[in-house]
């Protein structure tokens, strides 16, 4: 009875958790996070002007050699990008945004060698646009409050109030590449082509709850200390029979 307790409490534990994030849409599992309110408006040059600019967002990472985060208001939806480990200037390396807003097509911006920026409508088949789109971007080799090595930075933000509109919960893929290493990564490492296997971007108009980002790790470092202890038992447990 006791564990029956146990199981039911970690069930709706879990469930609260995965209401307070959002609305999930039907796409890669696990691949869910939420742009918060900006509160510290960014300047949009490639590199952290202040210390403030992008602690108003919430930490996502691919692997240990990308971080991003995003913020978004009524105006703007923006996204800082790092690679890490990115620390040459080649022509074949890029950085990838793709969204969909629940459309029958989808967006898709390229931006190859830091120099142009190339944009996209479609969905298997990618169309080629050529009219101006409302997007600021900028990225350089800089230094950041995540590494004090010089590496790629780029910071891209989105007009909404233009031809461009959100609605709350969208579908959205951020793909990366160093050329010199080579290194190709994603979130959600999924097909490009193919936007219900993307992850979803959730829109709140509050501001990112302090110390959310560490009581999540702290929950996430708990399951995987269980769920490890509890391998390590029956793995002992099978052993010794």
């Amino acid at each position: 009875m006791k564990k029956n307790v146990t199981t039911t409490f970690c069930i709706l534990m879990l469930c609260s958790l995965i209401l307070s994030i959002g609305t999930v849409m039907a796409a890669e599992p696990g691949y869910e996070r939420i742009s918060y309110l900006t509160t510290v408006i960014p300047t949009i040059d490639g590199q952290w002007t202040t210390e403030n600019e992008w602690t108003d967002g919430e930490d996502t990472w691919i692997g240990t050699d990308v971080f991003f985060t995003s913020t978004q208001d009524g105006d703007m939806t923006r996204w800082i990008v790092e690679f890490l480990t990115d620390t040459t200037n080649d022509p074949g390396d890029m950085w990838r945004f793709c969204i969909n807003t629940g459309q029958s097509f989808s967006w898709k911006f390229e931006i190859y060698g830091h120099t142009d920026l190339v944009w996209y409508i479609g969905s298997a088949d990618w169309t080629e646009m050529e009219e101006a789109f409302p997007i600021e971007w900028e990225d350089s080799l800089s230094t950041s409050p995540t590494s004090t090595t010089p590496h790629w930075i780029l910071e891209f933000q989105i007009d909404k109030t233009d031809q461009f509109e959100f609605p709350d919960v969208w579908y959205f893929l951020l793909q990366v590449n160093d050329a010199s290493n080579p290194t190709f990564l994603a979130w959600p490492p999924t097909d490009p082509e193919n936007s219900d296997s993307w992850g979803t971007e959730n829109f709140s108009t509050e501001a990112i709850p302090e110390g959310l980002t560490f009581a999540v790790m702290v929950l996430l470092t708990t399951v995987s200390m269980l769920v490890s202890y509890k391998y390590l038992v029956k793995r002992k447990e099978t052993k010794t029979q």
